[in-house]
């Protein structure tokens, strides 16, 4: 197969973020992929990238789309960003992978995912929780019959972002029209995952609440007005006939991160994360279950990665983004769609949209 070019736009070796902790580590541990180019803000970090990674760099990002070594353009900047960025690239016929949200609303998704289908060109979204091997797991579980028929599901988590107090990098989370909320991501990410073990939601009724109406700005002795919501409950009628609870919270919880059960008419299973974080995108949860004549859940094996490539990666942010790059590669040799794409996006932003409707109810 032709070695796959990488361009990540929002890649800067001297700042933390996503790109730097999930997506260098990744494709740099899988075969197939080369990281080609990066494109950052400022000509500094630019020329960081370069000397860190040994690629071509850019200040522009028009400048990284339009290069010949680019087949996949990442887009791994701050949401408001996103559309412009993703049209630019569907325009220029590049494979797009765009971090989750795709946009700051249902309309910038709808208009991407329209501009996609337009153009024919491929892309991918960032909702990486189904790569986790326990996720993966437990829908085998669920479709081997494990807890006969599905009743219900409850799924109760901790955001870590939307605390009382931020740094200025992050201070953007607190205003809802940026499109990045509680709901958007951490909520989003869930649902995702929720429906890909259990099957679509159909209907939903939701309670949204800002419980911190102010936000301290660390190192600035500064607060800011919060709009968006940090306090998510969602319940859902799947398609099966099961019903869903599903509550996400701002910041942490010392009670715990993430407990997702799912219970049917002859067993029941677990997914329990670490202490503090409910991002089922990012964390690497521990599985239990019981069934038939068990009277309470016991560890279940969650069978390591079989392709020795994503074995390879290290553990953290990058082994499930390695994963949507894996799927990806393999999409593309043998035209299949595993990868959720900017189509699925469109399809769980109007989930999401359906949730802030019920809230307003």
């Amino acid at each position: 197969m032709k070695e796959i070019g990488v361009g990540i736009i929002g890649a800067s070796p001297s700042t933390p973020s996503w790109a730097v902790a999930a997506h260098v580590p990744a494709l740099q541990a899988l075969p197939g992929y080369r990281l080609r180019a990066v494109a950052t803000s400022r000509r500094a970090s630019a020329d960081a990238a370069a000397a860190a990674w040994g690629v071509n760099a850019f200040d522009d990002a028009r400048a990284l789309i339009d290069h010949s070594g680019v087949d996949l353009v990442e887009i791994a900047v701050k949401v408001p960003h996103h559309h412009d960025l993703a049209a630019q690239a569907l325009s220029a016929g590049k494979t797009v992978y765009s971090e989750w949200p795709l946009g700051v609303n249902v309309e910038e998704a709808t208009h991407l995912a329209g501009l996609a289908a337009a153009t024919g060109v491929r892309t991918a979204v960032g909702l990486q929780a189904r790569f986790s091997p326990a996720v993966r797991r437990l829908r085998e579980l669920v479709a081997e019959g494990y807890l006969g028929r599905v009743l219900a599901t409850t799924l109760t988590g901790s955001a870590m972002g939307w605390n009382a107090v931020t740094s200025r990098r992050y201070a953007y989370l607190y205003d809802v029209t940026n499109g990045v909320t509680a709901l958007s991501v951490s909520t989003a990410h869930a649902l995702d995952a929720l429906s890909y073990v259990l099957g679509d939601i159909d209907r939903v009724t939701a309670t949204l609440a800002v419980g911190r109406d102010e936000v301290l700005v660390s190192g600035e002795n500064t607060a800011l007005p919060v709009t968006s919501p940090d306090q998510v409950a969602v319940t859902a009628a799947l398609g099966s006939g099961a019903v869903a609870s599903v509550f996400y919270r701002g910041g942490r919880s010392r009670a715990g991160g993430l407990r997702w059960e799912i219970n049917g008419t002859s067993g029941d299973l677990l997914l329990i994360g670490p202490p503090g974080d409910g991002n089922l995108q990012i964390i690497e949860p521990l599985l239990a279950g019981g069934n038939g004549a068990a009277t309470e859940v016991s560890p279940l094996p969650v069978p390591a990665y079989a392709d020795g490539a994503l074995a390879a990666v290290p553990a953290g942010p990058a082994r499930h983004v390695a994963g949507v790059y894996a799927a990806l590669a393999e999409d593309l040799a043998k035209d299949t769609h595993e990868v959720p794409d900017f189509a699925h996006a469109l399809r769980l932003h109007r989930l999401i949209a359906d949730v802030e409707t019920a809230a307003r109810r």
